[in-house]
This record gives C-alpha cells, sequence and structure tokens, in this order.
C-alpha cells in the first residue's frame, strides 16, 4: 500500500540532498535513498532505508517506488535523463507526487531555457511529467535561482570575501532572487508532507526565495561585516552573452547578476509567473555574517 508518510529520493548525495534529506527525516518522514549501482551513499543518511539501482530495469525501479507516496529526484544536470524511467516507474508503482531535479534557474522563462543545454534537458523531463498528468501523478518543479548561503562563501556571485575583492556586473545594481539551503528544503517538506500545498501547487513551477537583493547590496555587507574595502571590477555581461561556446558557471552567474533581470522573481511572481511557495526576504547582511562565521572567512 502506498504511504503518505513514505518518501523516495534519487541523487540524495548532492549538494541539495545533503539538506533536503535531514529536513525530511526530522519532519518524520520514513525515507528511502536510491543510489547508482557501484555508488556510495553518504553516511549521514544512516536513519534512511537504502537501494540501488542502474536505472535500466522498470522492474527495480518499481519495486524500490512501490509503497512511497512521493518520489523526490536530486539527480545531477548531467543524468538527468534518468528520470524518464524513473517517472515511467513511479506511475506503475503508484506515487502521487513527483519533484523533479530543477533547483536552479527559471526553465520556464525562454530567455533562460534556451541558453544552456541543461535548460532544455529540464524542460523536456517537465513536458514528459505533463504527459502522465493523466495518470495521477502530479509534480511540481522548485525553482531556486542559485543558491544563496551555500553559494555566497564558493564565489557564485563574484564576491570573494577572503581576498576582498569583487567583480561587479553590469553596475551592480540589478535586483535578484535567491534561495538558502534550508527554505529550499523547507519547500520540498512541504510538498511532501502537507496536503493542501500539493494541491495547490500540482502540475506547475513554484518558486522559493530568501532575499531579494543585488550584487552592490551584498558587497556594501561584506565591507561593513569585514571592516575592510573591496578592490572592486567592473565586468560587461554582454561578453558571456556574446559567446558562441560558453561556459556553464558564467551563464549561471549572468542569469543571476545580469542587467537583464532573468532572476528577479518577486517581479516574474507579480506578473503572473508562478507562486512563491517560500518568500522570506531575509535580511542580507545576516546571511552573510551566519556565513563569513561558518566558513571561517
Amino acid at each position: 500500500m502506498t504511504s503518505s508518510n513514505r518518501v523516495v529520493i534519487f541523487g540524495a548525495s548532492g549538494n541539495v540532498g545533503q539538506f533536503v534529506v535531514p529536513a525530511l527525516h526530522r519532519a518524520g518522514l520514513e525515507i528511502t535513498v536510491v543510489s547508482r549501482t557501484g555508488s556510495k551513499i553518504a553516511s549521514s543518511y544512516d536513519f534512511a532505508r537504502t537501494a540501488t539501482t542502474d536505472y535500466a530495469s522498470q522492474s527495480d525501479l518499481v519495486s524500490i517506488i512501490r509503497g512511497h507516496a512521493s518520489v523526490v529526484s536530486l539527480l545531477s544536470a548531467g543524468v538527468l535523463e534518468l528520470q524518464i524511467n524513473i517517472i515511467d516507474a513511479a506511475v506503475e508503482a503508484g506515487a502521487t507526487l513527483f519533484i523533479p531535479s530543477e533547483f536552479g534557474h527559471d526553465t520556464t522563462n525562454e530567455d533562460v531555457s534556451r541558453l544552456l543545454p541543461v535548460f532544455g534537458a529540464k524542460a523536456g523531463i517537465v513536458e514528459y511529467l505533463r504527459e502522465r498528468e493523466k495518470h495521477g501523478l502530479r509534480w511540481t518543479g522548485i525553482i531556486t535561482a542559485l543558491f544563496f548561503d551555500w553559494g555566497l562563501p564558493r564565489g557564485a556571485f563574484d564576491i570573494d570575501y577572503k581576498a576582498g575583492k569583487a567583480t561587479i556586473w553590469d553596475g551592480g545594481d540589478t535586483v535578484f532572487s535567491a534561495a538558502n539551503m534550508d527554505d529550499i528544503a523547507a519547500s520540498v517538506v512541504t510538498l511532501v508532507t502537507d496536503p493542501s500545498a500539493r494541491e495547490h501547487y500540482k502540475n506547475q513551477h513554484i518558486y522559493v526565495s530568501s532575499v531579494q537583493t543585488t550584487q552592490n547590496e551584498i558587497l556594501a555587507a561584506a565591507e561593513a561585516i569585514t571592516a575592510k574595502k573591496f578592490a572592486v571590477t567592473e565586468f560587461d555581461s554582454a561578453e558571456v552573452y556574446a559567446d558562441a561556446s560558453p561556459q556553464v558557471l558564467p551563464v549561471l552567474q549572468a542569469l543571476q547578476l545580469s542587467k537583464r533581470g532573468l532572476s528577479d522573481y518577486q517581479a516574474r511572481g507579480d506578473a503572473g509567473h508562478n507562486r512563491f511557495v517560500i518568500n522570506a526576504k531575509k535580511d542580507v547582511r545576516d546571511v552573510l555574517k551566519a556565513v563569513l562565521k561558518d566558513s571561517q572567512l
């Protein structure tokens, strides 16, 4: 029998999984984490059931998923196509919710989806899910933009706190949304545990946002916290968009930081594009202060 208290997670050992899996555990869910045959599952998931698969055997996938109401895919960008088999197995096993591996930029925006092949792959998975709605499988795609607290110490927003340097894109005043890892995890918990939320957000993409900010606001917070003036280099995003074969990271940063404003989800939401499941509007300085303390930067 399918249980609403049981969730199966594919790709649980990645960056998102490190936050989502413990959050689901704290919420009282019975968790099964699935890894590819021959790979390792993080030892921190010792509270969860484990399973392995080569993703090719449909009967294996059905057997793993059966009894779980919710299926969460956290598969990495290079193996997104494996979700097709998982979706088919979820339908056969009687699962009722599928959360695909989105967790990034807004693939519902055509100005975004055409820029990298991975975005097209994600859009293809959603189209496949739409075709399976008639079989009773609901889905919700979670859009987060770049991970905020996770990305700050890793240079995602082009500010080096240790070196005291910043590369400011297009003047640095473009407003954008970004999500902290705990809010991303909370959005998954909400969808898995709250029947009204599952109904409200079924078969659509939703936004998760922890901050609504600009590069210059982050820079000002960094200078205030560290009590030092950062060396600033100006950068024109046109260089990235003009590149016929762009690298992935600069494109992801351009979508976040450039003057095109493609990660301003407040504006997108106000215009009727997708809805927020979490819109926290946290203080940027508070988030950065905690990140710098934890990272010992």
